[in-house]
């Protein structure tokens, strides 16, 4: 029975690293003139939770994440994504992303740091809805996530019925605010108009918050501790109402699921099944 366990333990292990595809490994001077650039094809076997993680070095500024030939940004990409030093930043794959990756490939851009390596790895499983960003953001003092409108440009928001922000605080006791500008009259929401659920706060949508989400250049999603700890945020997401054509990307359109049969390695995605080296079954 061991030796069988360990057989299993060694075949899933292969299994959750299986996707894992190196984009890019090298030396690259990043700048606004040096982009490093990534064709549709590079994108032919990815999937939407799938993340793009790009190591780095001599970092002072921000990283951009760029479709050619259109000039959009990364659907569910960060604006203000600042980076520093000798690291490495991670950019999940949403719905729409994967579409703009399969059409049109991927730049990244930034001012003056080097990029060392650019690898396409499993991700997470998303949730129920359209995936507006997903990611990790750390949620302090006043701390603003700000999201480029290529994550919600293409909704149809008659469909969406409430705005869910995930997070880990395993709590409600902190402040949020979805501003479109720092201006006045830049408020949309808070805290205040929001219930607490399993995991998230929601914000059910009337037709003038939809408009205004819809609308916006961009969305501002500011928060702050208050007397608790810091916590990550990790999904923004738009509830879709429920019929044929009313969800955009579920779990279970997204997840893959991957097991032991018969002392070999399956993998089912979409309900496609798959031997451990990508051939269907």
């Amino acid at each position: 029975m061991k030796k069988i366990s360990l057989i299993a333990l060694f075949a899933a292990l292969v299994a959750v690293n299986i996707n894992a595809t190196d984009l890019f490994v090298g030396s690259h001077a990043v700048t606004w003139d040096t982009p490093l650039n990534f064709e549709a094809a590079k994108f032919a076997d990815a999937k939407a939770g799938d993340k793009i993680v790009v190591t780095y070095t001599d970092a002072a500024h921000g990283i951009e994440f760029k479709i050619p030939e259109v000039w959009d940004h990364m659907a569910g990409s960060r604006e203000a994504a600042w980076i520093n030093g000798a690291a490495a930043y991670e950019q999940f794959i949403t719905e729409k992303a994967l579409e703009q990756l399969k059409a049109n490939g991927l730049q990244i851009v930034g001012e003056n740091f080097t990029c060392t390596k650019v690898e396409l790895l499993d991700g997470r499983v998303l949730k129920e809805g359209v995936t507006v960003w997903t990611g990790f953001f750390w949620a302090d003092e006043w701390s603003t996530l700000e999201l480029y409108k290529e994550g919600y440009n293409t909704v149809d928001f008659s469909k969406a019925t409430a705005l869910r922000i995930y997070s880990e605080a395993g709590r409600s006791d902190f402040t949020i605010n979805i501003k479109e500008s720092w201006d006045e009259g830049g408020q949309i929401a808070d805290q205040a108009a929001m219930t607490a659920g399993d995991g998230y706060m929601e914000l059910a949508l009337t037709d003038d918050l939809r408009t205004r989400l819809a609308n916006a250049n961009h969305w501002m999603i500011q928060f702050n501790k208050e007397a608790g700890n810091p916590f990550n945020v990790t999904d923004i997401v738009l509830v879709m109402k429920d019929t044929a054509d009313g969800i955009a990307n579920t779990a279970a359109q997204t997840k893959t699921v991957k097991m032991i049969e018969n002392g070999q390695i399956v993998i089912i995605n979409n309900g496609v099944r798959y031997n451990a080296l990508g051939a269907q079954l």
